[in-house]
């Protein structure tokens, strides 16, 4: 039987787990699995009660989460993954102990219809510059993220960011690492800077603090296309 990885915890961790899921431990460590198939479902459904879960988890005890379709194929591999990845998931956990990820997520210009789809010229680099362009931070963005960054220092623990697509739309997503015992000071800065600026962006949060766990190493990740 293949395991559906949820998240990995201390393995003193105190939990009330579901009865469709367990622990698996080893290295001090415990890993939150369930059974499943070869091929997991990827039905919106289906992904949604992962996270959902991941959440529930979250607010019990502090957890490395994973994402949808982390996958070890028999119990020995989540036993040596564990082993194996000892240092780093220990560390990871004491970073984000007691915290919760917030994000804020400006939403960039919309890019030329062509800027992706003209064919490639025989040279390749203008090719590569309408690639650049296609994936670069407007300036404005950063000088926004600049400015939130500083208006939030010291409510946060980490912070990072990335390009990514919602709805339909490019995006920067600023994400912050929030200790729990500064979240609704955090919050109530973040909607102050809200309320004062036309077009800050799209507030959410908290959620388990997904993009500051690390990709798992050595699993089987089925992503979302």
């Amino acid at each position: 039987m293949s395991w559906l990885l949820y998240g990995i915890v201390n393995d003193n961790a105190q939990l009330v787990l579901e009865p469709t899921l367990q622990l698996i431990k080893a290295a001090g460590l415990a890993a939150i699995v369930k059974g499943c198939d070869t091929e997991i479902s990827r039905e919106p459904a289906v992904v949604l009660a992962f996270g959902g879960q991941v959440q529930r988890l979250h607010q019990q005890t502090t957890l490395v989460p994973m994402r949808y379709g982390s996958v070890l194929a028999d119990e020995g591999l989540v036993i040596a993954h564990l082993r194996d990845h000892q240092a780093r998931y220990q560390t990871r956990l004491a970073e984000l102990d007691n915290c919760e990820e917030m994000g804020l997520r400006i939403t960039l210009d919309a890019l030329p219809d062509d800027i992706m789809t003209t064919p490639q010229p025989v040279s390749g680099y203008h090719y590569l510059l309408a690639r650049k362009r296609a994936y670069a931070i407007p300036e404005q963005a950063k000088q926004q993220a600049d400015r939130v960054n500083a208006a939030l220092a010291g409510l946060y623990r980490q912070h990072c960011a990335a390009l990514s697509v919602f709805n339909g739309c490019q995006t920067y997503l600023l994400s912050y690492l929030v200790p729990r015992n500064q979240l609704q000071a955090f919050c109530e800065r973040l909607n102050a800077l809200a309320d004062n600026s036309a077009d800050l962006g799209f507030i959410s949060g908290p959620w388990p603090p997904y993009n500051f766990a690390a990709e798992p190493t050595g699993l089987e990740v089925s992503h979302d296309d």
